[in-house]
């Protein structure tokens, strides 16, 4: 079995030369983002997860023998694959899917859209 910090290790190395990239605590464990959006993370059951909010690249990464959805407890956390274990032996295979995420990452739209400031109500 590959531990958390091999697997944090490995998806690091998948992200090299990938601009932009910080890794930070998010759902208990490891999470990759690309500027402020997460597209990746190390899951604690030991698996790399990512996001692909992009239904042809989430259908393409959930058909490669041994995916899994991400799930959290009973929840099914839509647009995430937990990765087969078997692109833990090949990081070159690993890459592509990690610039998958990250690209699809970089060109979401922004969750931090200004918000309208509040309408003072007249004292009376």
């Amino acid at each position: 079995m590959t531990t958390l910090a091999e697997l944090r290790h490995l998806l690091e190395e998948a992200c090299l030369g990938f601009a932009e990239v910080n890794i930070r605590r998010m759902f208990g464990c490891d999470g990759f983002f690309a500027r402020d959006t997460i597209f990746g993370l190390i899951w604690k059951t030991g698996r790399i997860g990512l996001k692909l909010p992009d239904l042809q690249a989430f259908e393409e990464a959930m058909s490669l023998p041994g995916s899994d959805p991400w799930t959290a407890g009973a929840k099914v956390m839509s647009q995430w694959v937990l990765l087969p274990e078997s692109l833990y032996r090949d990081p070159l295979a690993l890459r592509p899917w990690a610039q998958r995420a990250y690209t699809l990452a970089l060109n979401a739209p922004s969750a931090k859209a200004p918000r309208k400031a509040a309408k003072k109500t007249p004292k009376k």
